[in-house]
């Protein structure tokens, strides 16, 4: 049964669902950010955070409450977050650290860029990437041989696109500190890292923008 369970959840259709979830989970907090205000999605980020890490907490004291919620989310998981803390809960803390730390405009920007240019990333690097890690070093890293350098210029390569949208329609005034921002977050998505992408991508990124339009 976990067999059958852990191969439908590496299909497609799994596969997939990640993606999407990853997507929208990533861009809620900056599209309703842009749409309605800073100080109604700090509210809103304050609130997932607190709900998330909560529910983390819950799961791990109380082994009934982890059960159910692998039985109804298990195919949003990543392997090994069964046991560990999530991506979403790293997602939802990095976003409130990043609206609290940069602002609105600059966390915005580092969350689309994770948002969109991880699942194109993904896209890419699943279908056509050749040149990956393993490719010219041997290292011991978990998943770091599947990062290919076709994935890091697809997250590129869609990061600019959406910090172009975003400067034709007046969010910010410089395109260049925000294209550098995305290359940065495609560089540390594409690193073995043995971080949570979730983190150490947007956070990255955000800071080489403040400094970037601060100086």
């Amino acid at each position: 049964m976990r067999q059958r369970f852990q191969s439908i959840q590496e299909g497609s259709v799994y596969y997939w669902d990640r993606r999407l979830f990853h997507l929208s989970a990533a861009s809620v907090i900056p599209l309703l950010g842009l749409a309605i205000g800073y100080e109604y999605v700090l509210g809103m980020a304050i609130m997932a955070t607190v709900v998330l890490v909560g529910g983390e907490m819950a799961r791990f004291l109380i082994p009934g409450v982890n059960a159910w919620f692998i039985e109804w989310l298990g195919m949003l998981l990543k392997p090994g977050e069964k046991q560990r803390i999530t991506a979403a809960t790293y997602l939802a803390v990095t976003s409130l650290g990043l609206l609290l730390l940069f602002g609105l405009e600059i966390a915005s920007l580092a969350l689309l860029f994770l948002a969109l240019g991880d699942p194109v990333a993904g896209l890419i690097g699943k279908r056509f990437g050749r040149l990956r890690w393993n490719v010219w070093f041997s290292t011991g890293i978990a998943g770091a041989s599947g990062k290919s350098v076709e994935g890091a210029i697809a997250f590129w390569t869609a990061s600019l696109s959406i910090a172009t949208l975003l400067w034709t329609k007046d969010i910010y005034f410089t395109l260049w500190p925000a294209a550098i921002g995305a290359a940065v977050a495609a560089i540390v998505e594409f690193l073995p890292i043995p971080l949570e992408d979730n983190a150490t991508v947007p956070l990255a990124s955000a800071l080489v923008m403040w400094v970037l339009w601060v100086n």
